[in-house]
């Protein structure tokens, strides 16, 4: 992660998501503590992480709070790294760090698909760039959960041919592709038997192998 950000000696780097701290303890030696700033919204996460990070002698800045809304006060940063994935950049990332900055998150979603972007903050205050190849999972951010699911109840509706296998969706980059075309959608199944159901729409799509 820190590799594909650039990050260099002397940047000064929030990280979304302190976890364990393991990430940041990689990031105080090669930056400086001083210039490492970490937010991680669970107190007892925060916690342990704050005695690991002390008990190998490193003491950066350890934010108790929501990192969705990033940390104002140590503003702007010159990277920007979340260790947990999105459905969508928060705004509060893009005014937190300077232009010509650099933010490296996963965008991920309900059907647990999942890109990670390298992205370049302008100066108009948006951010443009581009999907990394590979493959990286982060646990979505809490705010960004699909809201409760009860009991799924079909609904009628039209059946017709596929063109398209739906066991694609099986595959990382078609689950991530659908993910885009339908961002409040969950999926469920797998192989030929697919369910996507839309939470804001509350439409569905269901797929069955042909019996023919």
């Amino acid at each position: 992660m820190f590799e594909r950000s650039g990050v260099a000696p002397g940047d000064r780097v929030l990280e979304i998501g302190t976890g364990t701290g393991y990430s940041t303890a990689l990031l105080c030696p090669a930056l400086g503590e001083e210039n490492v700033t970490s937010v991680e919204v669970d107190p007892a996460n925060a916690a342990r992480a704050r005695a690991a990070l002390a008990a190998v002698g490193h003491t950066p800045s350890l934010i108790v709070a929501d990192g969705l809304v990033g940390q104002a006060k140590g503003a702007p940063y010159d990277r920007l790294i979340a260790t947990c994935s999105v459905r969508h950049v928060p705004y509060p990332w893009l005014r937190q760090v300077r232009p010509g900055a650099i933010l490296l998150v996963t965008i991920g979603g309900w059907m647990h698909g999942s890109g990670l972007a390298l992205l370049t903050v302008e100066v108009e205050g948006g951010a443009a760039g581009r999907f990394l190849p590979g493959y990286t999972s982060y646990m979505l951010a809490r705010p960004h959960h699909h809201p409760p699911r009860g009991r799924i109840e079909f609904l009628p509706g039209t059946e017709r041919p596929t063109r398209i296998d739906p066991a694609v969706l099986d595959n990382w980059t078609g689950t991530f592709v659908a993910q885009l075309a339908a961002p409040s959608a969950e999926r469920l199944g797998s192989g030929p038997e697919q369910i996507l159901l839309d939470v804001a729409t509350g439409s569905q799509a269901r797929t069955k192998p042909n019996q023919a």
